[in-house]
């Protein structure tokens, strides 16, 4: 390294606005302030031209890292030169009274990297401001942003023009006062050319913009979902940093320059300092192999990690250890963005890594950071404001005065140099951000939550609660409104009625209500107009409440509303509420008689009418408007609309008192069941906790149906046989098709398939997705999130043998147009590997036909198309299909009755499934093997285990209840690693064997460890949990706001009520154990303490556990 830091040195990376200005002069002739950004480069260029500014690493084509670099001068030289050009591609420079010092702005949409750095400065030299618009941001946003900047130009990168004129196409569709006329320029190519083309020194003032000319726009996510601009001034970044520490050093980023990259490059430069940017969007460049090997490429040695922390993540728990040893080596690793964390930057410290956390913002700039002495201070997550000038500006307020030891609200002042907006009538910045303070420390600050009004919902969308809440106390009925629904499916509000509104004397009574009610429907309709479907408000959901009830209505001195307060105070109402509308007893609106008096009765639907009023209902909460017999699982209907779906028939149609089940839409998946289940409970039957034996003979004549219907000789398949059949002789080499590749199985399928893969070999993975692009990102997408970098490299190299086809199996062509059949062919050997399946524990067998089964026997009619010497097929199964069965010992055979399967849809499509494979390869030369595999867990590398199956769930359902169920269940469970290898060897065995049970326990395996065991591994992981009785768990659960995922019936049937353990059933797997090495050895392993903190750790560090 160039130089070792000092703590009382903080390097200029971490310099805050108040530090920066505290700075001690620059050398002569450095100004202390320069004009324009320009300028400043300008004056680099003079006075250090050969100084490097700037480098970007890129993926060369031979699969090497290179890094392309640029000096002061060549910056300046590149601005100018490229300005002409990109002069004459745009409209005139014109003001816009939109933007700051009316600068005119044009978007900028391209990847992260030199051409998007180049158009940059070019435009900056041009006097223009720059709008950054992020890759992969939806049309509406963007045209949302030229919107409210009456931005009319958007520069776009060649891979970015769709996607820019979308936007364009949507910003003049915004409405006769909203719409704006924008075009689309393509970012000029090869501007390397530019870079050592002699420039006219008279030009480099050309267009220069001012002080207080806009230098960039940025954006923020407001809570209606669309970006709001932040306009930032040259002035804000154009203090010089030449006298600041550490500036010899270069900086390495993974941050985008459309992002948290812009700040870093500018404080930069301010430094006349130099930093390399990786293109972690880029494919192959996500790896901890790429960023070291790119770090290894920059032209002079790095100093400064800059990243965020899910890449920390990547390169510090890689097991290689490249990653943290490059970590190890830097004089710095910054962390921002999101929360790190905390056990890994725990850990971090712990290696002597040098890890700060900076905190900045569009709206304010850098603000704190948690630089201090790394010998003898490990607390990198306490944010410090070291210096007098910055504890001046920033002030911490107690967010609830009332609670001694509380939490703080940062408030930016307004003295504060790079403040861009305010929110307060003194001109300061509240944050919404809260902090703890530290316990003994002076002016040291622990991040700890948001205080905003956004009400995340249980689906995870949000909504602004004083969008609605405005609106309604604009009304003159009503004194104040308060908006609800975290964690719950809908929008609700408490309404304060104004007194003026009760006439004097009459009683605050239902008829009262449904005037008021009706009086406030124009204000309702003004409320859902403006917001997305899941921020609208129901007239059911809208509670009234007496005038007299305002006076309780938690408020602060200053007379503003309590929030959170006001949610404890009212938690009761608001439950009893959510239970009245899914129950259909909230009031409601109904329709007048002839004298005007308010028609009690709800209607009393039946038949076709009955059918379509479900279609409308459905086409509301949905967005599509379903044929009768269409599945609505299918179409899309999750575990929250099926519960609106639920509560609208409660409120809309008679059902004579009788309730509809919880799991209703699963278990009558079309509209048409649907209806007539809805009539045989008004007649009375069907109801909650009825209809079981009717329900189960139905499924289980399905079943036999779904057997017959397609274990036929599929002769109607629209596959082009002629664009399977192949000039070549003699194939050579295996080829393996796989599915399920972008879930947890099949992806580690892929990992050992491409482990053992010989020169000749090749492997598609039939993805579903729009292109060949889209399906190789979802492949490398999954492997990415598993941690799997050495299949990553693999599929994204060059020429790779590894190929992913865009498929729809549902199709009888199974969507692959014969253009794409041509990496299956000339190989003389198939070996085809189906893994995907719908991992859905509610919905019922028929929802499972359309992609899965069918899907299968699509799959089957291609694999016995392809031109090989041998194929073999490998379905994997689940022991679900047999767990329905009495005997202690299920063995590995095929089933032949349905009532074998375990009784719910999943199980019973995979025991289906069996029966049509068995019975299609039955008069076949084609191997086949159906493999039945029992309770995944996570695998024993990463410990990444799939977060919407059941377990997961409950474990973290069990973290926000604070409680455990007590089960009588063992950890029979098999890593996903460990159960993909299996499912290799055994589809590469030369047995003639056709059923395999990959599950534990076998009938020869010691007992697994014990439910109380994992409770206690679980406490090992830091999770506060406490062990409770099954039923009071789900007592618990049924009554807590906590979606449970649709699972709550499941588990109230499958959780025994019996003291007593109930008797342990197990695997026949003599044969998988005699075919599956790694079968065998996971017999002596097992699920582990380490195994479980390697997966808590991991639930952690993606947020499904807090």
């Amino acid at each position: 390294m160039a130089e070792s830091i000092s703590p009382d040195q903080p390097p200029y990376l971490t310099l805050t606005i108040s530090q920066a200005l505290s700075l001690p002069p620059p050398p002569a002739p450095e100004p202390k302030q320069h004009d324009s950004v320009n300028s400043m480069l300008d004056e680099c260029a003079r006075f250090m031209p050969d100084e490097l500014a700037v480098g970007f690493t890129q993926l060369a084509a031979d699969g090497t890292w290179t890094c392309r670099t640029l000096t002061y001068a060549q910056v300046s030289s590149l601005a100018v030169g490229l300005a002409g050009e990109v002069s004459a591609r745009l409209p005139g420079r014109k003001p816009n009274r939109k933007s700051p010092n009316e600068t005119p702005l044009v978007a900028v949409l391209s990847p992260s990297g030199l051409d998007l750095f180049a158009h940059i400065v070019a435009l900056w030299r041009l006097g223009f401001g720059v709008l950054c618009i992020a890759p992969g941001s939806p049309a509406e946003s963007i045209a949302n942003l030229l919107r409210l900047t009456e931005t009319t130009v958007v520069l776009a990168h060649a891979s970015q023009l769709d996607s820019a004129r979308a936007a364009v196409d949507a910003a003049r569709a915004g409405g006769s006062g909203n719409a704006i006329q924008a075009s689309v320029c393509e970012l000029l190519p090869n501007v390397i050319d530019f870079i050592d083309r002699s420039v006219d020194s008279q030009t480099k003032t050309k267009g220069s913009a001012g002080p207080d000319d806009v230098l960039v726009t940025m954006h923020t996510s407001s809570s209606s979902g669309l970006p709001k601009p932040i306009y930032q001034l040259h002035r804000f970044w154009t203090a010089s940093m030449l006298s600041a520490p550490s500036r010899a050093l270069s900086a390495f980023t993974t941050t985008p320059l459309f992002h948290g990259g812009m700040s870093d490059l500018l404080r930069s430069i301010q430094a006349g300092s130099s930093i390399f940017f990786h293109p972690t969007a880029d494919p192959g460049a996500l790896s901890t192999s790429a960023i070291c090997q790119a770090i290894a490429a920059c032209t002079r040695p790095v100093s400064y990690f800059l990243s965020v922390p899910y890449i920390l993540d990547m390169l510090f728990t890689d097991r290689s250890e490249v990653g943290r040893q490059m970590l190890e080596s830097m004089q710095l690793v910054s962390t921002g963005g999101a929360p790190l964390p905390q056990q890994l930057g725990d850990d971090m410290v712990q290696r002597r890594i040098r890890l700060v956390s900076r905190l900045g913002s569009s709206e304010c700039g850098f603000l704190m950071s948690s630089w201090r002495d790394f010998d003898a201070d490990q607390e990198w997550n306490h944010l410090r404001i070291p210096d007098k000038l910055g504890q001046s500006m920033l002030r911490f307020e107690p967010h609830d005065p009332s609670a001694e030891g509380g939490l703080f609200e940062l408030v930016v002042t307004k003295e504060w140099p790079t403040k861009l907006v305010a929110n307060r009538d003194d001109g300061s910045y509240a944050t919404s951000d809260l902090y703890a303070k530290h316990p003994s420390l002076p002016n040291t600050w622990r991040y700890d939550s948001r205080s905003d009004d956004t009400i995340v919902l249980v689906s995870g969308k949000k909504a602004t609660a004083p969008v609605a809440e405005q609106k309604l106390k604009a009304s003159p009925l009503v004194t104040e409104a308060i908006a609800f629904g975290a964690n719950r499916a809908i929008l609700g509000a408490l309404v304060f009625v104004s007194p003026e509104a009760v006439p004097q004397g009459a009683a605050f009574d239902d008829t009262l209500k449904v005037k008021l009610l009706t009086q406030l429907q124009p204000v309702l309709a003004q409320i859902n107009a403006a917001s997305p479907p899941h921020a609208q408000l129901a007239t059911e959901m809208l509670h009234l409440l007496p005038p007299s009830e305002s006076a309780n209505i938690p408020r602060a001195s200053k007379g503003t509303l309590q929030r959170g307060r006001a949610y404890q105070h009212y938690a009761g109402l608001i439950d009893s509420i959510y239970v009245d509308f899914e129950e259909g007893r909230s009031l409601r609106l109904h329709s007048t008689t002839s004298n005007g008096a308010a028609a009690a009765a709800k209607e009393t639907l039946s038949g076709q009418k009955l059918i379509e009023w479900l279609q409308g209902k459905v086409q509301e909460i949905n967005g599509r408007k379903l044929s009768p017999d269409e599945d609505l699982f299918v179409a899309g209907v999750d575990s929250i609309q099926s519960a609106r779906i639920r509560a609208a028939v409660h409120q809309n149609i008679e059902l004579r008192g009788k309730l509809l089940e919880r799991n209703v839409v699963y278990e009558y998946p079309t509209l048409r069941i649907l209806a007539e289940h809805v009539e045989e409970v008004r007649g009375g039957g069907g109801g909650e906790g009825s209809g079981a034996d009717e329900r189960q003979q139905r499924e289980l004549k399905l079943m036999r149906d779904l057997v017959e219907k397609y274990s036929q000789a599929r002769s109607e398949s629209a596959i082009d046989e002629s664009a399977l059949k192949t000039e070549k002789e003699g194939g050579k080499g295996t080829l393996y098709v796989l599915t399920g590749v972008t879930g947890g199985l099949g992806a580690q399928i892929l990992d050992q398939v491409v482990a053992q893969c010989q020169q000749q070999d090749g492997v598609v993975c039939l993805v579903r997705a729009d292109s060949v692009d889209h399906a190789r990102q979802r492949v490398l997408d999954s492997l990415s999130s598993r941690h799997l970098d050495a299949t990553h490299a693999v599929v994204n190299s060059p020429n790779s043998a590894v190929r992913a086809l865009p498929v729809d199996l549902s199709r009888s062509d199974c969507g692959i147009p014969a253009t794409h059949l041509s990496p299956l062919t000339g190989y003389s050997r198939v070996v085809t590997i189906h893994s995907a399946w719908s991992v859905n524990f509610v919905a019922s067998l028929s929802s499972f036909e359309p992609e899965n089964i069918a899907g299968l026997s699509h799959l089957i009619s291609l694999h016995r198309r392809l031109v090989a010497t041998t194929r073999a097929y490998t379905f994997c199964s689940s022991v679900a299909s047999i767990l329905g069965q009495r005997a202690k010992a299920l063995d590995e055979t095929l089933s032949t009755a349905p009532e074998d399967a375990v009784a719910m849809g999943y199980a019973r499509s995979k025991w289906v499934v069996e029966q049509i494979v068995a019975r299609r390869f039955a008069s076949s030369q084609d191997g086949y093997r159906i493999v039945r595999i029992g309770q995944l867990c996570s695998d024993t590398l990463h410990g990444v285990w799939n977060e919407s199956e059941a377990w997961p769930i409950l474990t973290a359902l069990s973290c926000q209840l604070g409680i455990f169920p007590d089960l009588h269940e063992r950890l029979d469970w098999i890593s996903t690693d460990v159960a993909a290898k299996s499912v290799l060897d055994i589809s590469l065995s030369s047995t003639n064997a056709r059923m395999y049970n990959v599950a534990q326990p076998t009938t020869a395996s010691p007992a697994a460890p014990e439910w109380k065991d994992l409770f206690e591994w679980l406490q090992a992981s830091n999770l506060a949990l406490s062990l409770v009785d099954p039923q009071e768990w789900l007592d618990r659960l049924e009554k807590s706001n906590i979606d449970y995922r649709g699972l709550l019936p499941l588990w109230q049937r499958n959780f025994s009520k019996s003291p007593e353990p109930q008797q342990i059933v197990r695997f026949g797997c003599e044969t998988a154990l005699a075919t599956s090495d790694a079968f065998r050895t996971w017999q002596t392993q097992g699920v582990t303490l380490p195994l479980i903190q390697k997966t808590v750790q991991r639930w952690k560090d993606i947020g499904f556990l807090s």
